[in-house]
């Protein structure tokens, strides 16, 4: 029995770092998103810049991370002058972000896949117990992507420029990412704030599909009992 629950709280928590990462996915590719950050900071104005031409900057980034082109190269007026949006530097830190993204997926994938397959393997042991295994499976998994998902908050709301620097510290093996103001129209496009706001949109947007989920799991496990 100990091992079916293992299995059972493993597939749970494969299956919910999954939803994560979907999560992750998901609002990182919403074009609102962006365009509600760009109105609130009046990015374009700031940047010196039409809010066309950033909307076209940023496509030309999401489109490269989804494999839609092969380059981030693309021009707009900027402060009254034709100029490439993005440098050489920037170019390159888009390499690794692209590759991050890539791997994020396979993981994502790999989980999910992993995830169905022990809770099949769950059912085909334990048919007859195997709503509460996996009740129980959901519950724990749950308190363990919870105190992730807990500490990645309290570290993001107690200093998140901390928390983003090592965040790119631990999944880049470069200092590209360090982007100068003066010079780089990308750190201008996403600036600390935006960021934060992006972290604190995923956790609320998984907080709230793990809590659907959670629920309809425990009317159906109350109903049965």
């Amino acid at each position: 029995m100990k091992l079916r629950r293992f299995i059972g709280s493993l597939a749970c928590f494969f299956g919910l770092v999954a939803i994560l990462l979907t999560v992750i996915d998901t609002l990182s590719f919403r074009r609102s998103f962006y365009e509600y950050e760009y109105g609130r900071d009046n990015t374009a104005e700031r940047i010196g810049m039409s809010d066309s031409d950033l909307m076209n900057a940023t496509d030309t980034l999401l489109d490269y991370l989804k494999d839609r082109r092969d380059d981030i190269v693309c021009t707009a007026e900027v402060n009254g002058y034709v100029r490439e949006i993005f440098d050489q530097r920037e170019t390159l830190h888009m390499i690794d972000v692209k590759n991050l993204y890539r791997n994020a997926v396979l993981a994502r994938n790999a989980l999910a896949g992993a995830s169905l397959v022990l809770l099949g393997a769950l059912y085909y042991m334990e048919k007859k117990d195997f709503a509460s295994l996996a009740w129980h499976g959901l519950k724990s998994g749950l308190l363990a992507i919870g105190m992730i998902v807990g500490a990645i908050l309290f570290y993001a709301l107690l200093d998140f420029n901390a928390f983003w620097m090592n965040f790119h510290y631990v999944f880049f093996d470069n200092d590209l990412f360090l982007l100068d103001p003066n010079v780089s129209i990308m750190i201008n496009m996403f600036p600390e704030n935006f960021f934060s706001d992006l972290v604190m949109g995923i956790i609320a947007m998984f907080v709230v599909i793990v809590g659907a989920l959670f629920s309809i799991a425990w009317y159906f496990n109350r109903k049965k009992a």
